[in-house]
């Protein structure tokens, strides 16, 4: 245990200071979110810098890392505390919360956050985690429970009992038989189980192929397809640039892929559906999909998730995140089908009010998604890149 007086708050270039790469690649809990790659990305996205808020010990170990972003926020107080002017870890992003090797760190750094935030009069710190004790360690932050996100832990080499006979249900068009991987995976129960495989049986019947994609080209078919997704979930899409730049930037590390779900029409292959998924370390995060709402009845998502799950269950990876389900029956039903369980999100504030409750989107809020799903989708992608600049 290293004592609190021996630690020293820095502020750190998470480029060019290669401590904080080999301590994000070290850290067990650490995500693709805390990795230089992404924090890039999103600088670029909306010119945002990214604060590197580190930890160091006497002989310049880092203990504790927090990449934060200055967001400046609605206008007019419009909407939650969340869309507020902020220093946040990190802006539309899931979860990005501090790393830190023991308690004296973490509360170390948690006061850096804060104390950076104090010299900004007017705007509140963020902290986005999975650790729900952070207030323990700094009465200051109030702590707001966050929702669930819904994660299913994938096989060990050793572990888990086989589905055998699942793989041999399931017609997928594929030239191997059932791989080790698959037969050591279980989505849950029987119920489950049937359902999922009902699923995909279904989608092979109705002709879906999957495939990852191999350029931007690629990327920039499939954006459509998430316009139209965004615009039935009423919420403002991702500029296409962004997308782009992450193929430049993670694909070739392995750290992101696009599966896209295919299907022969008229003679031609019709891009049906498509995900994209970010990896490291031991996580694999379903992080963006994209699928015309006509075409949803011929099930893409389940076949795109199954190909998912086998593939990252061979590579190694230990966790499969699937991500939040916030006020929507439905993805929450499609989520919990595979086996998942939901791990409890938080969000921490500096300064906060008492009680800690989120404040509720305002009615003016309420009534432009009620509008946007009747938006033209060129409208909704402008619209979006205006919207984002300031979340």
């Amino acid at each position: 245990m290293v004592s609190t007086s021996t630690l020293r708050a820095v502020e750190v270039n998470i480029y060019r200071d290669q401590r904080w790469s080999d301590f994000v690649c070290r850290h067990p809990r650490a995500l693709i979110y805390h990795h230089p790659n992404w924090l890039a990305v999103l600088e670029r996205e909306y010119g945002q810098r990214c604060v590197g808020l580190a930890c160091e010990d006497e002989v310049g170990r880092l203990r504790a890392i927090l990449p934060l972003f200055y967001s400046k926020g609605l206008p007019l107080r419009v909407g939650r505390r969340s869309t507020r002017a902020r220093y946040s870890s990190s802006p539309r992003t899931p979860v990005t919360g501090p790393l830190a090797v023991d308690d004296e760190s973490m509360t170390a750094i948690l006061r850096q956050a804060i104390g950076l935030a104090r010299g900004r009069p007017g705007l509140q710190l963020e902290i986005k985690s999975y650790e729900g004790g952070l207030s323990l360690l700094v009465p200051e932050l109030i702590c707001v429970p966050w929702g669930a996100t819904y994660v299913e832990q994938l096989p060990a080499e050793i572990e888990l009992p086989g589905w055998e006979e699942f793989c041999e249900n399931v017609r997928l068009p594929r030239e191997c038989g059932p791989c080790e991987e698959c037969k050591r995976l279980r989505f849950g129960n029987a119920k489950r189980q049937h359902r999922v495989q009902w699923a995909v049986n279904k989608a092979v019947k109705l002709g879906l192929r999957v495939r990852e994609a191999v350029s931007e080209i690629d990327i920039r078919d499939w954006y459509r397809l998430y316009l139209d997704t965004m615009r039935q979930h009423s919420f403002p899409p991702r500029p296409e640039r962004f997308f782009v730049d992450l193929w430049s930037s993670l694909h070739p590390h392995g750290q992101m892929k696009l599966l896209i779900a295919e299907c022969a029409e008229n003679g031609r292959t019709r891009m049906v559906a498509g995900s994209i998924f970010l990896r490291f370390g031991q996580t694999v995060f379903y992080a963006f999909t994209g699928c015309s709402h006509r075409d949803l009845h011929l099930h893409p998502h389940d076949i795109i998730q199954l190909e998912s799950i086998r593939e990252s269950c061979k590579s190694g990876y230990r966790w499969y995140e699937f991500g939040e389900a916030t006020n929507h029956q439905g993805l929450a039903q499609f989520k919990g089908k595979w086996g998942t369980e939901a791990r409890p999100l938080y969000r921490y504030y500096y300064p906060g009010a008492a009680g800690g409750a989120e404040s509720k989107a305002s009615p003016f809020v309420s009534f432009l998604r009620r509008g946007w799903r009747s938006l033209p989708l060129r409208l909704t992608a402008r619209l979006g890149e205006k919207i984002h600049q300031y979340m």
